[in-house]
C-alpha cells in the first residue's frame, strides 16, 4: 500500500479512466439497440467497480475503502435500470466472492448505490439531468455508502465509524459529482454536435438561399441553394467573394445599396429584388435581410434569405393582364353582366348592366342586396310586378338564381330583356342580360304577318270564303265532335248553274263577280260562329252546319237558294234567265254511327246530282235510291 493520497489519486484515476473509455467508445454503439447499449455501459461501469475494489484506499491500518459506489450510481443514473442492475450485480458478485468480515456490508452498500442510481434515473422521467440533479445524486450515493457501514459488526463499526464514515462518504460525493459532470458535459457536447449537424443538414437542403456576409459584403457562409442561384460551382466558391463577382454591375450595385440600408438602420427588412444574370436571364427574389450581431450586440455582418419568386411574378403579371382584358371585355360587351355571392349580394357588374336599369342604377353597385334592388325596382315603377305579390315575385327570382335558367323580362317602359343565369361554384350566380326589344318587335311583326299569311292560306282570294283545305279541316273537326257528342251534322254543297255558259257569254271578269255575289249570299246565310262556308271547287261551294239536322239544313239551303234568285243577276245562257244555284244536302244523325266523312261527302254530292237532274235551281236531300243512279266519287255535268 502507498500513501493515502496516492491511493486516492489512483481510485480517482480509475474512475476517470473508465468514464473516459465510455466517452470515447460509446459513439461506436449508437447503432445498437438502446437496451444493448445500456447493458454495455453497465458492464463497463461494473468492471470499473471491480478494479476499484482491487485497488482500495487504506484510511487506517486494517481499514480499506474504495469508490465502487461511484461507478454503480453513475451507471444507474446515466444508463438507466439495465445499466445500473448490470453494474450492481457484477460488483456485488465480486465482493461476495472476495469474502471477509465486511462482505455483507459491502454487498449492502453496492445494492444501495444501485438503487440510488436507478431511482435517480427514473425520477428524471426522460428529461436531461442538470448540475443540481448530479449534486443530489452525489449526496445520495454518499449516504448510501453509510448504509453499508451500518451493518458492520458493532465492535468493527465503533472502530471505523469515527475515522472512515466521513472521509469515505466525502470521497464518494466528490467522485460522483466529477464523474457525473464529465458525462453531463459529454452529453451536452453530443447534443450540440447533433444540433449543428441538423442545422447544417437543414441549411444545405433548404431550397431557399441562405447566406451570411461581413460588413464589406463578402460571403462568409452560404448554402448550396445560394451557389445555384448565383451560378457558382458550389457554396465554397462564394466564400470571400461579393455579388460583384457573379452579377452584372448594376444588379450587384442595387443589392449592395439594399444591404447598406439595412446595416445603417440596424433593422431587418423584407424587399423584392429584380435579378439579372450575366447570361441574360432574369428573375425576382423575395429577400429578407437581417443584421448579424456578435455577443456584445455590435453588427458584424448581414444574414440574407432569398426566395425565388420568378414564377409568382409571372403569374401576377399574367393575372394583371387577364384582369385588364376582362375589364375591357366587360366594358365593351353589348350585354349586361352581373355576379352575386351566395347571400345574394352584388359582387361585380359592368356599365351596360346598370344602363339597362336607369331607375335603380344607383343601387346596382357591389355590396348591394339583390332583394333590396328588386324592391326598389318595383317601387320606382321600373319592373312589371304582380299586384300585392312583390315579395313572392322577389322570392321566385332569388330561387331562379340557384338554377340554370333562361327567362324573358318585360320592363315597364316596354323594353324586353333576356336573362341567362348560371350558378357559380361557390354558391353564387352569374347572369347575362341582353336587350331583345328589337327582336321582340320583329317577332311580333312576324307573328302578325304569319297570321295574315295563315289567313290568306285558308281564305279563297276571290270569294274570301275558306279554301278547300280549310274546309276539309273544319269538316273533320266538326265530324269528330258530332260523333263524340252524338249531335247531328249537316253538309251542304252548292253549285252555280251553267257558270261556264255565263263566262262564255259575259266574260270571266263578270263570272268572277257572279261568284263573289253568290259567296256573299252564302256568308249571309251561314251566320253562326261554328258554320263554315268554303269555295269547294270552281263554281261549287260547301257549307258545314254543326248541330243541324236534315230539316234545319234543308231550310237553310232553301233560304240560300232564294237569296241567290233575289239577286236577279241576268244569265242569258240559262233557261231561268237569271243566275241560280243547285244544292245538295246530307246529314249525319244519331243513326249514322257507322258513317264516315267520305260517306257524308258522297251523299251530299249525290243529292246535288239529283237537284241538277231534276232541273236545277232547287234543293235536294240525299235519298238512298240516288246512289243507284250514279257511281261514287264521280260527277257528270248536266
Amino acid at each position: 500500500m502507498g500513501s493515502p493520497w496516492s491511493e486516492l489519486l489512483a481510485n480517482l484515476a480509475v474512475v476517470a479512466l473508465f468514464v473516459s473509455v465510455w466517452i470515447h467508445t460509446h459513439v461506436w454503439l449508437d447503432r445498437w439497440p438502446r437496451a444493448a447499449k445500456a447493458a454495455a455501459f453497465g458492464l463497463l461501469m461494473g468492471a470499473g467497480a471491480i478494479v476499484l475494489m482491487l485497488t482500495p484506499m487504506q484510511l487506517q491500518p486494517g481499514v480499506l475503502a474504495d469508490l465502487r459506489a461511484t461507478m454503480i450510481a453513475v451507471a444507474g443514473f446515466f444508463g438507466g435500470p439495465v445499466a445500473g442492475i448490470v453494474a450492481g450485480v457484477m460488483a456485488g458478485a465480486f465482493r461476495t466472492f472476495e469474502g471477509g468480515i465486511g462482505a455483507f456490508a459491502g454487498a449492502v452498500g453496492i445494492a444501495a448505490a444501485m438503487l440510488v442510481g436507478v431511482a435517480g434515473n427514473l425520477a428524471l422521467k426522460g428529461r436531461r439531468p442538470t448540475m443540481v440533479d448530479i449534486m443530489i445524486l452525489g449526496a445520495a450515493a454518499a449516504a448510501a455508502s453509510l448504509l453499508g457501514l451500518s451493518v458492520l459488526p458493532r465492535d468493527v463499526l465503533q472502530m471505523v465509524l469515527p475515522d472512515v464514515a466521513l472521509p469515505s462518504s466525502l470521497l464518494i460525493f466528490v467522485s460522483v459529482v466529477l464523474s457525473g459532470l464529465t458525462l453531463y458535459q459529454e452529453r451536452r457536447r453530443l447534443e450540440a454536435l447533433q444540433s449543428r449537424r441538423i442545422y447544417k443538414a437543414v441549411v444545405e437542403t433548404l431550397p431557399d438561399c441562405l447566406n451570411v456576409k461581413d460588413l464589406d459584403g463578402r460571403f462568409i457562409a452560404a448554402n448550396p441553394a445560394t451557389a445555384e442561384l448565383m451560378q457558382a460551382a458550389d457554396a465554397k466558391a462564394l466564400i470571400g467573394k461579393t455579388d460583384f463577382d457573379f452579377y452584372p454591375r448594376e444588379t450587384a450595385k442595387g443589392f449592395r445599396e439594399d444591404e447598406l440600408a439595412v446595416l445603417a438602420s440596424g433593422v431587418s427588412s423584407t424587399i423584392e429584388q429584380r435579378l439579372h444574370h450575366e447570361d441574360g436571364t432574369e428573375g425576382w427574389l423575395a429577400t429578407l435581410k437581417a443584421p448579424f450581431r456578435d455577443r456584445s450586440g455590435a453588427v458584424v455582418g448581414l444574414i440574407t434569405h432569398n426566395r425565388d419568386i420568378t414564377a409568382r411574378k409571372q403569374l401576377e403579371a399574367e393575372l394583371a393582364e387577364s384582369r385588364v382584358r376582362l375589364g375591357d371585355a366587360l366594358t365593351h360587351m353589348a350585354d349586361g353582366l352581373v355576379m352575386f355571392d351566395p347571400d345574394g349580394r352584388l359582387v361585380l357588374c359592368n356599365a351596360q348592366y346598370r344602363a339597362m336599369f336607369p331607375k335603380t342604377a344607383d343601387m346596382r353597385v357591389p355590396g348591394a342586396d339583390y332583394r333590396d334592388i328588386l324592391r326598389a325596382s318595383a317601387q320606382r315603377g321600373e319592373a312589371i310586378t304582380p299586384p300585392d305579390e312583390v315579395e313572392g315575385w322577389i322570392a321566385g327570382i332569388m330561387a331562379s338564381q340557384k338554377l340554370v335558367s333562361q327567362r324573358q323580362v318585360r320592363l315597364a317602359d316596354g323594353r324586353w330583356l333576356d336573362v341567362r343565369t348560371r350558378p357559380t361554384g361557390d354558391g353564387g350566380s352569374l347572369s347575362v342580360f341582353s336587350d331583345i326589344t328589337e327582336a321582340k318587335q320583329v317577332e311580333t311583326e312576324l307573328l302578325a304577318l304569319n297570321e295574315k299569311l295563315n289567313l290568306l292560306a285558308h281564305r279563297d282570294g276571290l270569294t274570301e270564303l275558306w279554301t278547300r283545305r280549310a274546309f276539309d279541316e273544319a269538316l273533320a273537326r266538326e265530324f269528330s265532335r258530332a260523333r263524340r257528342n252524338a249531335a247531328p251534322l249537316s253538309l251542304v254543297i252548292i253549285d252555280v248553274d251553267w257558270l261556264k255558259r255565263f263566262n262564255d257569254h259575259y266574260g270571266h271578269p263578270a263570272g268572277d263577280e257572279c261568284l263573289r255575289a253568290v259567296s256573299r249570299c252564302i256568308q249571309a246565310t251561314a251566320r253562326r260562329p261554328a258554320d263554315a262556308a268554303a269555295r269547294y271547287g270552281g263554281e261549287e261551294f260547301a257549307l258545314v252546319l254543326p248541330e243541324t239536322d236534315a230539316r234545319g239544313a234543308f231550310v237553310i239551303a232553301e233560304t240560300l237558294r232564294s237569296k241567290v234568285r233575289d239577286l236577279a243577276m241576268a244569265h242569258a245562257g240559262s233557261e231561268k234567265s237569271i243566275v241560280t244555284v243547285s244544292i245538295g244536302v246530307s246529314t249525319l244523325d244519331a243513326d249514322g254511327a257507322t258513317m264516315e266523312i267520305a260517306d257524308l261527302l258522297r251523299r251530299a254530292d249525290e243529292a246535288l246530282y239529283g237537284a241538277k237532274a231534276a232541273g236545277r235551281d232547287r234543293v235536294h236531300g240525299w235519298r238512298p235510291h240516288l246512289s243507284d243512279q250514279r257511281s261514287t266519287g264521280s260527277r257528270r255535268k248536266i
